[in-house]
């Protein structure tokens, strides 16, 4: 058995039947008011399988609902019957009603196989779909095929015919049998056409759910077409600026599925929330948000995730977009918003207070987030060296320098005490002096 990895009609198709409202197939407009064509109630079986294989092709879901659209301005509606007409091209038009011609017969005759005259239905069957229809499943794609329903001369009679999708096949010598999604039997997995391919001379029988199926040929005309991913931005809710480097901010975006896809967070290409300006930048910590949940055709998706402000100062963009991994962007943009990121503040403070010294004894510098009272990881250092980090207790001995300054005016020499300086820095922080106060060891306790 040989199947299109992950193709079922179950998950994969559109899970409502070839039963459609009464609906224009195409409506003109023209001075004296709108004139409606077609109907789609008589079936799109053709845009329907289109798009299931149109689908397959980037790994998308389908939507959801399980009964046909029943207005013209929906998403759905208008891209199955764009592909109904893409699928109704002169070539598969002039080869249903070749097939269809009841002076065809369904075997060879003397002339067909010397080339003067057509090819008879099983020939067509078994040497010229079957090879066409076991090469697209065999390099992993679905296959359109025409189904020819009725022997007629009737231009009329086109509409008796039908189109399906094979997307698996089992060959036990010369028995074969495609496994089919059938539009007119939505999410039936076990739907076949089985027939044996010994004799392409002679007429063959094909046994299937169409009791009338004469014959069927590979849609050669089929191009696959990006399925409607679309997304409409309807709000977000995001910090005023400016924000803190390195702080923390909770972020609320929603988007409008207006495509005919299904968003899902699953499998291999999910569709997620991509950072922008630039693409994929990872600039406020993340470049993706998963989908909530399944968002079906016409349903929203509300992203709730938290964004990191970078910890350089400066003017940052803001925006998204939604993506298909591995396929393509599409859909609106978020508002682009330009933060000014500033330098957080800390406070930093010793303990024990004040320092001793020329005696080594056990600190702590404590650094604490200005507006968050959190503990902040900070270096400290001592007249420029780094000694130790925030909120860790270190041993060291603090001494005062002496300076000789020379006084012009006296031209003489005096010796100058200088304090230690410390100092607390960390990234997205501005940089903070600690008092320390000054004991001499003389009069410590």
């Amino acid at each position: 058995m040989t199947f299109v990895p992950g193709f079922l009609p179950s998950t994969s198709a559109l899970h409502f039947n070839n039963a459609w409202p009464h609906l224009p197939l195409l409506t003109i407009q023209t001075p004296f008011g709108p004139i409606n064509l077609g109907d789609t109630a008589l079936g799109v079986c053709g845009g329907m399988c289109y798009v299931a294989r149109d689908l397959a092709e980037v790994h998308a879901l389908p939507p959801t609902a399980t009964t046909a659209p029943s207005t013209t301005d929906d998403p759905v509606f208008q891209y199955t019957v764009a592909r109904f007409f893409d699928s109704m091209t002169v070539g598969a038009v002039a080869t249903y009603y070749a097939l269809m011609d009841p002076a065809l017969p369904d075997h060879e005759t003397d002339l067909s196989q010397i080339g003067l005259a057509p090819h008879g239905r099983a020939w067509v069957m078994i040497n010229e779909a079957w090879p066409k229809i076991q090469a697209d499943i065999d390099n992993g794609h679905t296959s359109p095929i025409g189904l020819v329903l009725t022997k007629s001369l009737n231009p009329i009679d086109l509409g008796l015919n039908h189109v399906v999708v094979v997307f698996g096949y089992d060959l036990v010598g010369t028995d074969l049998t495609l496994h089919i999604y059938d539009p007119n039997f939505a999410n039936n997995d076990a739907q076949t056409i089985r027939l044996s391919i010994a004799d392409p001379l002679h007429t063959t029988t094909v046994t299937s759910n169409h009791p009338g199926l004469n014959c069927f040929f590979h849609l050669d005309d089929y191009s696959a077409v990006m399925p409607w991913q679309r997304a409409v931005c309807l709000g977000q809710s995001v910090p005023s600026s400016p924000v803190l480097a390195g702080h923390s901010y909770p972020v609320s975006i929603t988007m409008k599925n207006t495509g005919i896809t299904t968003w899902t967070s699953a499998g291999s290409n999910p569709q997620r929330l991509g950072s922008q300006n630039p693409q994929d930048n990872t600039v406020w910590g993340r470049n993706r948000v998963d989908v909530p949940q399944l968002v079906p055709p016409g349903s929203s998706a509300v992203f709730n995730f938290t964004v990191t402000a970078p910890l350089t100062p400066g003017t940052r963009p803001f925006q998204w977009r939604m993506v298909q991994e591995l396929i393509t962007w599409f859909g609106d943009f978020t508002p682009e918003i330009d933060y000014a990121v500033q330098l957080a503040s800390m406070t930093a403070s010793i303990q024990p207070y004040p320092v001793v010294i020329g005696q080594s004894r056990s600190y702590t510098v404590q650094v604490q987030d200005a507006s968050t009272h959190q503990p902040v990881n900070a270096a400290v250092s001592v007249n420029g060296v780094q000694v130790a980090q925030s909120n860790v207790p270190f041993t060291y001995t603090f001494v005062m320098k002496t300076v000789r300054v020379f006084d012009p005016e006296t031209r003489t020499w005096t010796v100058e005490h200088v304090p230690p300086t410390v100092a607390v820095t960390a990234p997205g922080y501005t940089a903070v002096t600690v008092d320390v106060g000054l004991m001499a060891f003389e009069s410590a306790a």
